[in-house]
């Protein structure tokens, strides 16, 4: 079988590894020269060689049309070459459709989607149902395509899909979604939603007829609540929980409100949050050289005030965005009020820790603030302390990510 991929961003090059590794023939194509493929590097295309044709600069029209179905990435959704494909009755999720039986709880919102499906999955999973779970590859899953390729190989009776904010459009068209959860509505992909009240408007697009469990604290969610077929309000849980913060708290009650919802037994729900263990790069307390640290991505400006309003940290650590993404400055402006004693800058989406530093003089930020390239250094200067709050977040989940697992690892062998 022959699949096209079109669109070689995070989504596409995550569809392109999970084509390639089920056998799958596949041409692979963007028309941007400079595309960072990053994602493929990691693995051995050499090892596909007779799968793979790869394509930078240009698509062909005359091979993507031809194919047997093609996967596009969500942001030409609305691009015409991709209403040409769908015209064609080749789109990926109008060829395997298999995925559209299974019941399918769509989570979304600016912060807390990882942490609140996972939450959810675990619960269904400790009720005795077969659960898929995926999405949003930015996240740090392995994409929408890989989701449904597995949705389309074996019977499930849950699917739960962590959805970006950014793919809301395209997650409705390529999922038949029947309960939507959304933890809040933020100030984050602005290039993108370009107002708050048009991000809030997609929001009940992708809500509208539907189950829907939201979240009271948040003001422009509760302006949606007549759009659902049923909304069902979630607030602060109750029950016994082994996370950080009470944001975590707010994530765990709307996986409870979700799963009362579905009919699961109240004891199995409390059993399985307070079981529940922090995922992979989300926001952990370590305890670090006799220094409290708290660490976890916090790539938007809402993300960072729950984590530092929940106590005072000496040591701000943050990682830097794109050079383009000039909208997550409003990180440095909510830092400058924070007023930590030191504040560090590490490159974490690019190095742009110039840029930090300069748009932090001009603010006219009066504190420390230290520039450290690697890892290896923010640990040194950490262990140069004792008895020290330290937050260490931003943007650059992978690299957050290791140095949450050296602490560990560390921690585990003294």
């Amino acid at each position: 079988m022959y699949i096209s991929v079109v669109g070689l961003g995070v989504e596409g090059q995550q569809a392109t590894i999970s084509l390639l590794k089920r056998g799958y023939n596949v041409y692979s194509s963007d028309i941007n020269r400079k595309i960072d493929l990053s994602l493929l590097d990691e693995i051995d295309l050499n090892e596909y060689d007779s799968n793979i044709d790869l394509e930078i600069g240009s698509h062909n029209l005359d091979k993507i049309y031809k194919s047997d179905a093609v996967a596009v990435s969500p942001s030409l959704f609305n691009k015409e070459i991709c209403r040409n494909i769908i015209q064609r009755g080749i789109f990926l999720s109008d060829v395997f459709t298999k995925h559209r039986s299974i019941k399918t709880i769509a989570v979304t919102g600016t912060n807390g989607k990882t942490t609140t499906s996972h939450m959810i999955y675990s619960i269904l999973q400790n009720a005795g149902y077969k659960c898929l779970i995926g999405g949003n590859g930015g996240g740090g899953f392995s994409g929408y395509i890989d989701l449904l390729m597995d949705a389309n190989s074996d019977d499930y009776d849950y699917m739960v899909i962590e959805v970006c904010d950014m793919t809301l459009e395209f997650c409705k068209y390529v999922f038949d979604i029947d309960i939507t959860v959304v933890t809040n509505i933020g100030y984050d992909h602005m290039d993108v939603h370009k107002s708050i009240e048009h991000y809030t408007q997609e929001v009940i697009e992708f809500i509208k007829d539907k189950p829907s469990i939201i979240n009271s604290n948040d003001e422009n969610l509760l302006k949606t609540t007549s759009y659902p077929s049923k909304c069902i309000l979630f607030d602060t849980y109750d029950g016994k929980l082994n996370l950080f913060g009470k944001f975590n708290l707010h994530n765990a009650d709307a996986a409870y409100k979700t799963s009362q919802f579905l009919g699961v037994k109240e004891e199995t729900i409390k059993e399985s949050l307070e079981k529940f263990e922090s995922v992979e790069g989300r926001t952990i307390k370590l305890s670090y050289n006799n220094n409290d640290v708290v660490i976890g991505k916090t790539d938007n400006v809402d993300a960072l005030k729950v984590v530092l309003k929940e106590e005072k940290f000496d040591i701000v650590v943050i990682g830097t965005a794109r050079a383009n993404e000039t909208f997550r400055h409003q990180i440095l402006d909510y830092i400058k009020k924070y007023d930590a004693d030191t504040l560090i800058i590490f490159p974490g989406l690019e190095d742009t820790t110039v840029e930090y530093a300069q748009y932090l003089n001009n603010l006219g930020y009066n504190k420390d603030v230290l520039i450290l390239k690697n890892i290896e250094d923010i640990l040194r200067y950490i262990n140069n302390y004792k008895n020290k709050n330290i937050f260490i977040g931003g943007n650059g989940q992978k690299k957050i990510t290791q140095i949450s697992t050296i602490i560990q690892e560390e921690n585990e062998c003294s």
